[in-house]
């Protein structure tokens, strides 16, 4: 009886540990890459909007939907609330916002909102402004999103920002979706309602 502890607990014993560590850390990625595969990979995607020339002029509120093609990792696109559109160079004098993959900044201000959509417009104190650096962020908008490490994808947080924009008027604006048909990143889809009276306080 002794003798057949003695050789079962070498036998134990003679198993290294770092390979119990390296067999474990195995079995944790087969099981991560399999929940990967079985993750749901459907998001709302939208194709891009057609670029608008014309301002809207005077004080017509609009709650409207656009899509940014922002794709392109080098270049920034422009968008106008007055023209409720992108603003291609060398036409992007007055931009409001600018997109480039999953960045987005402000030439005014933005206020991240305590609320989803908060119904005046946020005191002065509250809107951050845009760092321009070799990382240029707006650090009220700058993590707008969730990253999912299981299926890869980016979901837009339930809030909503108020933007200042070049000529001293407000938007407010809730981000929709990041992708393309085809889950192509870098389609920020924004919904907003624009111009916003000016009486702030919350």
């Amino acid at each position: 009886m002794r003798i057949t502890e003695r050789v079962g607990n070498a036998g134990l014993g003679a198993v290294p540990v770092g390979i119990l560590a390296v067999f474990t850390l195995f079995l944790i990625a087969i099981a991560y890459l399999v929940a990967s595969s079985l993750m749901r990979r459907s998001l709302p995607t939208f194709d891009p909007s057609p670029v608008q020339t014309e301002a809207l002029g005077g004080d017509t509120v609009i709650d409207d939907t656009v899509t940014i093609d922002a794709r392109d990792p080098e270049r920034w696109q422009f968008f106008d609330f007055d023209r409720r559109s992108v603003v291609p160079p060398p036409d992007t004098t007055g931009w409001d916002l600018a997109f480039r993959r999953f960045q987005i900044i402000a030439s005014g201000g933005v206020a991240a909102l305590d609320a989803e959509w908060e119904e005046r417009v946020p005191s002065e104190e509250r809107f951050l402004t845009t760092r321009m650096a070799k990382d240029t962020v707006n650090p009220a908008i700058d993590r707008w999103y969730e990253y999912s490490f299981l299926s890869h994808l980016l979901e837009p947080k339930a809030m909503a920002y108020a933007i200042r924009t070049t000529d001293g008027r407000f938007a407010k604006m809730r981000i929709v979706s990041y992708y393309c048909p085809g889950l192509a990143a870098g389609c920020l889809t924004i919904r907003y309602t624009y111009p916003l009276p000016a009486d702030t306080g919350v």
